[in-house]
């Protein structure tokens, strides 16, 4: 920390400043407990409830410790705003479990919280962290339009980048790939008997255009708000597009925008928007 510029945000914005010696504590700390204990995960709550165990050394927790309610905080936003207690929410490409075990302490205990995700690793933490907080189901495999094993990619920056092409991530010599069981995303929630979805999370690098063609009963009878990465980083690989999204959305009757953090509102997709690398965007059924 700049203590010469901590000063002075003492002086003109003591929020900001308080903010900023929480994260530097934050930091301190984490150096302090990983250095006594170097393969103990640490655990950390949440300000929206619940706690995540934060793997040392892990790609997740090195980008995103000490400030983790940064990581897509429009995620965040959008789920405080559109999930209610009873519930349920179907987080596709769960990750570690961030959203997940947000998704559970919105949702109460009379809701429903539905984790999926494909690498073994990541996955192997994800269970952590819902096990930590009494949360279920989850389930192991990679969302596809058709059953049956597949190839998935993961490149040197970590297991949370994994995706089913190369591209995007997956480029240069030092690509590990897992066999990992496909399913459909209607399969996996008859399975599971689940027959209603309010809210549903999809970030699976560069697939989701795939998976919401292929779950068509999804879009026509169960109508979730859906939260969906865009990216022109990974589309392409898939042969996605915006403009494809587009159709869909009209297709199924659906609206697509952006979540507001300032106004709590879903906005309307700029053109200039759609050429972003990353966009979060929201699809609310007309």
């Amino acid at each position: 920390m700049n203590i010469f510029r901590f000063l002075r945000k003492c002086l003109t914005d003591r929020s900001a400043a308080l903010k900023s010696a929480k994260l530097v504590c934050r930091l301190y700390y984490g150096q302090m407990y990983w250095s006594c204990f170097p393969l103990s995960p640490l655990k950390h709550r949440l300000p929206t409830g619940g706690v995540m165990l934060l793997e040392p050394g892990h790609i997740f927790t090195f980008c995103y410790w000490p400030g983790i309610e940064q990581y897509e905080p429009e995620v965040t936003a959008a789920l405080r705003h559109f999930l209610r207690p009873g519930h349920t929410f179907l987080d596709c490409g769960a990750n570690v479990g961030l959203f997940s075990v947000m998704g559970g302490n919105l949702v109460g205990a009379t809701g429903k919280v539905v984790s999926i995700e494909a690498n073994p690793i990541t996955y192997r933490l994800l269970r952590r962290n819902l096990d930590a907080n009494g949360l279920g189901p989850s389930v192991h495999c990679a969302l596809t339009t058709s059953p049956g094993d597949v190839e998935l990619f993961m490149p040197m920056e970590g297991d949370v980048y994994s995706s089913l092409r190369k591209g995007g991530y997956i480029t240069g010599p030092n690509i590990e790939t897992f066999r990992v069981n496909g399913r459909t995303l209607p399969e996996v929630l008859e399975s599971l008997g689940v027959n209603h979805v309010d809210v549903m999370k999809i970030d699976i690098e560069g697939g989701e255009l795939d998976v919401l063609r292929s779950s068509s009963c999804l879009l026509e009878k169960m109508r979730p708000t859906i939260i969906c990465e865009y990216s022109t980083k990974t589309w392409p690989a898939f042969g996605a597009s915006a403009e494809a999204l587009i159709q869909l959305a009209k297709k199924y009757r659906y609206n697509i925008g952006v979540y507001n953090i300032a106004t709590g509102e879903v906005d309307p997709v700029s053109d200039g928007m759609w050429q972003s690398c990353y966009l979060n965007l929201v699809l609310q059924p007309q």
